[in-house]
């Protein structure tokens, strides 16, 4: 674990891990990385394969690292795809919220391996990189005042800019009708 991200934890203003099952899906991972930023969220990117590194201490050693933060507002995001044992592995091993988000799901075609864990395996799923985000942010918006002034506004903007359109279709069709 990154020394840097250790102080941050001990802050408890909350940190997510972003964990891949392999480097080939960066670009993915850039959108979960960025819309973690954007929302205040800090966060540190390992990659850990839960079906090539079993026989190592690799997994074992993993989870050790996080298991000693378990007083802390942590969470995790799996991105792994094809048969998605990472996050079923993560939420199974770890008492911290784990996200899948898979880089080869999309909204009408989730990966259903992450949605299909045995029990014990906790998981969330979310297909869309930046909803990853966006709910880690609500997860710690209790104890990030940054995320919560971010999910504030954004959530501000999103209603003023409902009510113009409401306003603004609401005219165009008053004036077909009179």
């Amino acid at each position: 674990m990154d020394e840097k991200l250790k102080k941050i934890i001990l802050k408890k203003q909350g940190a997510a891990v972003i964990v891949a099952g392999s480097g080939s899906d960066q670009e993915h991972i850039k959108r979960i990385a960025d819309a973690l930023r954007a929302y205040g969220i800090p966060f540190e990117v390992r990659v850990l394969s839960a079906h090539k590194q079993v026989r190592a201490d690799d997994v074992k050693n993993f989870l050790a690292e996080y298991l000693t933060f378990a007083d802390y507002p942590l969470a995790f995001i799996s991105v792994a795809g094809g048969t998605d044992a990472l996050s079923g592995m993560l939420s199974f091993n770890l008492s911290f919220p784990v996200i899948a988000c898979a880089p080869d799901a999309m909204p009408q075609q989730p990966n259903l391996s992450c949605l299909t864990n045995p029990p014990g395996s906790s998981n969330a799923c979310i297909v869309r990189p930046e909803n990853a985000a966006r709910f880690v942010a609500q997860l710690f918006a209790w104890c990030n005042p940054r995320a919560r002034e971010i999910l504030a506004a954004e959530i501000e903007e999103k209603i003023k800019k409902l009510h113009a359109a409401d306003e603004a279709l609401r005219s165009k069709m008053l004036s077909l009708f009179c």
